[in-house]
C-alpha cells in the first residue's frame, strides 16, 4: 500500500485526523492540479485528494470506525473475499472504489466501483493542514520516545 501511495502521490500521510480527531483516515494522498509544467498556488485548491480505508474483515468493516468517504476519490482496501461478500450482500458503500491485492500480491486492482462524483466537502487548505498536523504529531511522538530510551 505504501509503495502505491509513494508512486502515485506528491504528498501522502497515514492516519490523518479530521474534525478535532473525530474522524481518522487510514491514508490520504494528494496530487496538485498542475495546469501545465509547474504547480501554482491557484492550482492547489483544484488538486485531488484520495482517501483510503483498509478493512481486514467483516467485523472490522462493521465496527463503525473508519467508513469515512470524504475525498475526491475514495477507496476501500480489503481482501477479495471480503469485497465479494460486501458486493453479494449489497453492503458496498456509495461513492467508493473497492481495491484488493492481485493474485501475486504485488499490486492492487479495482474489483468493484460505486464511484460517481467527488465526495469532498472540505477545502484543500483544510485537508492539507490536517495531513501536515497528523504527520507532525507522529514525528514529535517518535522523537519523544527516542529521547526517553
Amino acid at each position: 500500500m505504501k509503495k502505491k501511495l509513494t508512486n502515485n502521490y506528491n504528498f501522502w500521510v497515514a492516519e490523518v485526523n479530521l474534525d478535532e480527531h473525530a474522524k481518522r483516515f487510514d491514508f490520504v494522498g494528494y496530487r496538485p492540479n498542475y495546469g501545465g509544467t509547474f504547480a501554482r498556488a491557484a492550482n492547489i485548491e483544484n488538486g485531488t485528494f484520495d482517501f483510503y480505508e483498509v478493512k481486514s474483515s467483516m467485523a472490522d468493516f462493521n465496527s463503525g470506525h473508519g467508513k469515512n468517504w470524504e475525498g475526491d476519490h475514495n477507496y476501500l482496501v480489503c481482501e477479495r473475499e471480503l469485497a465479494d461478500k460486501l458486493y453479494k450482500n449489497q453492503l458496498l458503500p456509495n461513492n467508493v472504489d473497492v481495491i484488493c491485492p492481485n493474485k501475486l500480491r504485488t499490486g492492487l486492482i479495482k474489483v468493484y466501483s460505486t464511484h460517481w462524483i467527488s465526495g469532498r466537502t472540505k477545502a484543500a487548505s483544510e485537508l492539507l493542514w490536517c495531513m501536515i498536523c497528523s504527520r507532525g504529531a507522529r514525528y514529535i511522538k517518535r522523537m519523544e520516545e527516542m529521547k526517553n530510551e
